[in-house]
């Protein structure tokens, strides 16, 4: 087994952070909110977060904004004991191997990255060499793939691509698995592994099927109902995981009717959270 993988221990839930930004023309980066940011979801619970992700709109910051973004984030997770991912994915690919150089010099906890956006992968093998360039860049730190073909078109399947991964990949550890396919989900699940789901509405089903990780949205917002799913399935509590998993999802879609995922989730923080962080920058509205 790889060092990179006998370091990253995390399993559970993890929240994808927003980015918080200023408002002035130019939406600065407000990075003073995220100390505060920090330690409010710790006193919920939370003790891992990802950065510039999906949710926290990584691919319309400046390589200089994700690199003071993963730097502040960094300076919390430690004050506050959280585990950090950092997403580099989404860019040039020179930008995706400084980030990646960064995210481990900096000493993250793990690493999560894209497929390439522009020139796609065609095959599962094109998506290892690409994960394979990446990984030279920041050997020593466990890394993940962000499987997200809703947004990104690629679309392979994932248990072969896992399969490759692992036999070419020595700090390869998973994925973020952001998909409604159960079923291929399911078959990436193994021992060692680390298979993050991404979604929010498919979570009671997901851990009844074997998933004990995720990366969900709502964690930021209302993570006392990811909570519960997962306390209830574990005490096979089965009527109460599949209550509260109806809950969120009346929740989900009362948010969902001001906007598409992020900007609407965004507004939905800005209401619960002490600081106003800002909307969403371009190309989100």
């Amino acid at each position: 087994m790889s060092l990179a993988r006998t370091a990253f221990k995390f399993r559970g839930p993890m929240a994808p952070v927003f980015t918080a930004f200023k408002d002035d023309p130019a939406q600065t980066v407000n990075y003073e909110v995220i100390d505060s940011y920090a330690k409010w979801l710790k006193e919920r619970g939370v003790d891992a977060v990802l950065v510039n992700g999906t949710t926290g709109e990584g691919m319309s910051l400046s390589v200089a904004e994700r690199k003071a973004t993963a730097e502040e984030w960094f300076k919390a997770c430690k004050k506050y004991q959280m585990t950090q991912m950092v997403q580099v994915g989404g860019a040039p690919f020179v930008d995706v191997a400084e980030l990646a150089r960064h995210a481990e010099n900096l000493g993250v906890d793990a690493i999560l990255c894209l497929p390439e956006l522009y020139f796609k992968p065609k095959t599962e093998q094109d998506l290892v060499k690409y994960l394979a360039n990446v990984a030279k860049n920041c050997p020593k730190t466990p890394l993940l793939y962000y499987h997200i073909p809703k947004n990104t078109l690629v679309d392979l399947s994932m248990p072969k691509f896992i399969d490759l991964a692992e036999k070419e990949i020595s700090n390869f550890i998973g994925i973020k698995y952001t998909s409604n396919d159960l079923a291929m989900g399911c078959s990436c699940l193994k021992e060692n592994r680390f298979i993050f789901l991404g979604g929010d509405a498919i979570l009671c089903g997901a851990l009844a099927q074997g998933f004990d990780s995720t990366i969900l949205t709502t964690l930021n917002i209302y993570p006392e109902y990811t909570f519960e799913i997962f306390k209830s399935m574990k005490n096979g509590d089965f009527a109460q995981a599949r209550k509260k998993q109806k809950e969120l999802l009346a929740i989900i879609d009362r948010i969902l009717q001001e906007g598409d995922w992020v900007q609407a989730m965004k507004m939905e923080f800005n209401r619960v959270f002490h600081t106003n962080i800002g909307k969403t920058r371009t190309p989100l509205f």
